[in-house]
């Protein structure tokens, strides 16, 4: 396993902690579909019907067809399909999916009519939760001691004006906890016995979205959004290690990383749909997206608790009376977490291809296919100097982690009667992590110092089945709809090749339904 020293780039720059590809995927890869209801039950293949706000993000140029005014508000409810962490929550969250409007103005000549509209959508829904255990003689402890071995070998070099802000990180609190004494090389862990962990996510990512389109002679259509995304991302996972040494004693410790990411992204999104036989409802349509600026901060903290002590002497000694505890955890200010991180992300470039059509105005159909090459994601710093800086090493563990994704979606609805509407969706969206890949914070040159944990999880494709009906009385309209996202993941607590050892992964359950309702007036 390589193992290279850190940039003496470390030196300009104000990281101090790691930020791994794992975590940062987890916050700006949207691979759901949000949006009105009539919009969620076809499967978000809209871009070329067009005539729903929700096209406003994934084509702007449908905001185009609208010929009246409309206003819509969706909202609804989530549940976790298989919620194995009970103990932290039912599982059940509320939804504010979606508010917007959509302004339309007469044209004059080829213009036939041009739009303003504002949007705000639910892009992600970040509320997951597991648990699950295995049992391995590898432990947590060994990566751990490891990476905290070269990096207090190094810490001058990776702090030349401060080594004592090695004292704030992951490694030293395996240190202060009496988890592992490096002049004595003693290292507590468990062996061949219970290794168990509870992950619990929460929060969303929600954009707010403005638009301008065109009607061209009812042939062609045009538009631009310009989109301010909104990142809140919460995750705490509590690991811990047991077994009973020879003395009948439970020789365990635990581990609690708490995590937030949160700030804000631009982003724009240029569309056309095109109608390329006058006698048919045919058309095609064809979306740009370009990357989303994110500006982002990460705070962490993070609890070791272990049966040991260090005596006045400076040797490991057992605690029967009760766990130790030593910790880094604000208590009192939300922001005053022990970790903080300022940086920059950007997102790949998205391209869309999408088709649609009408049939005896009783049946419309469409199909969409989406391309994003997420190992193209870059991350900078500020620097002390001025600017910022790019994470060379960030940017090769995401080569090496992370690929293209494929997106498809497809979407029907037909009407009965002129009022009532049935319809249903699928999407396909392919994972954008290599099955075999892993994270491993010394794996590559990096500019950040130090990791705030040591877990990662390899999800697979996402399959989304939805359906929904929808009523029209004059000039008020309502829509229901229901969506099941199905996706499982291979979560690894860390890297027991330290250990010597294959990987062991505990299988996650991410599927989870929804249900939501849309009331709109189109006038």
């Amino acid at each position: 396993m390589k193992r290279s020293s850190l940039l003496l780039l470390v030196a300009i720059t104000m990281p101090a902690m790691a930020q791994d590809p794992y975590l940062n995927n987890s916050v700006i890869n949207v691979s759901d579909v949000f949006g009105t209801s009539r919009y969620v039950s076809m499967g978000g293949a809209m871009g070329a019907l067009g005539a729903d706000i929700s096209v406003i993000s994934s084509n702007p140029a449908g905001i185009g067809l609208f010929t009246k005014n409309d206003v819509s508000l969706t909202a609804g409810a989530s549940w976790l399909a298989n919620n194995s962490a009970r103990q932290y929550s039912d599982g059940t969250f509320a939804q504010f999916n979606q508010l917007g409007a959509v302004v339309s103005f007469k044209g004059n000549g080829m213009v036939r009519n041009f739009n303003l509209a504002f949007n705000y959508q639910k892009k992600a829904d970040y509320n997951s939760s597991f648990y699950g255990e295995v049992h391995t003689a590898a432990s947590w402890a060994d990566q751990l001691w490891g990476l905290s071995c070269e990096a207090y070998d190094n810490r001058n070099l990776l702090y030349p004006s401060n080594p004592d802000n090695f004292n704030n990180t992951l490694y030293a609190l395996g240190d202060v906890s009496g988890l592992f004494d490096k002049v004595e090389n003693e290292i507590v862990k468990s062996d061949n016995d219970k290794h168990s962990t509870i992950g619990v996510t929460r929060g969303s990512l929600s954009a707010y979205d403005i638009n301008f389109s065109v009607n061209l002679n009812n042939r062609c259509y045009l538009g631009v959004t310009v989109g301010i995304d909104n990142v809140d991302f919460r995750r705490g996972t509590d690991y811990w290690e047991e077994r009973m040494d020879a003395d009948g004693r439970l020789q365990d410790f635990g581990y609690i990383n708490e995590q937030v990411v949160s700030g804000n992204g631009y982003n724009l999104k240029f569309g056309a749909i095109v109608r390329p036989f006058e006698s048919s409802p045919f058309r095609l349509g064809f979306t740009v997206e370009t990357p989303t600026w994110f500006t982002l901060t990460y705070n962490d903290d993070q609890r070791l608790t272990t049966h040991y002590d260090v005596d006045k002497d400076n040797n490991l000694v057992y605690d029967d009376d009760a766990r130790n505890k030593y910790y880094y955890y604000a208590y009192d200010l939300a922001d005053a977490y022990i970790n903080y991180l300022e940086y920059y992300l950007n997102t790949p470039w998205k391209v869309r291809v999408q088709m649609g059509s009408t049939i005896s105005r009783n049946f419309a159909w469409g199909l969409e296919y989406e391309f994003a090459n997420y190992s193209g994601t870059t991350m900078r710093f500020p620097s002390n100097y001025g600017g910022s800086v790019v994470d060379a090493g960030f940017k090769d563990m995401t080569r090496n982690q992370l690929k293209p994704q494929h997106t498809f979606r497809a979407g029907v609805e037909f009407k009965p009667t002129n009022s009532l509407s049935l319809r249903a969706g699928y999407n396909l969206i392919s994972s954008t992590t290599y099955q075999d890949s892993y994270w491993d914070p010394f794996d590559a040159d990096c500019s950040v110092a130090y990791p705030t944990g040591l877990d990662y999880m390899n999800l697979s494709d996402v399959h989304i089945i939805t359906a929904g009906i929808g009523y029209r009385y004059r000039w008020l309209y309502a829509d229901l709809a229901y969506k099941y996202r199905r996706q499982t993941g291979e979560y690894y607590a860390f890297n027991s090749e330290w250990s010597g050892l294959t990987n062991t992964s505990i299988p996650v359950d991410l599927s989870k339904h929804s249900i939501t309702a849309t009331i709109g007036v189109r006038f």
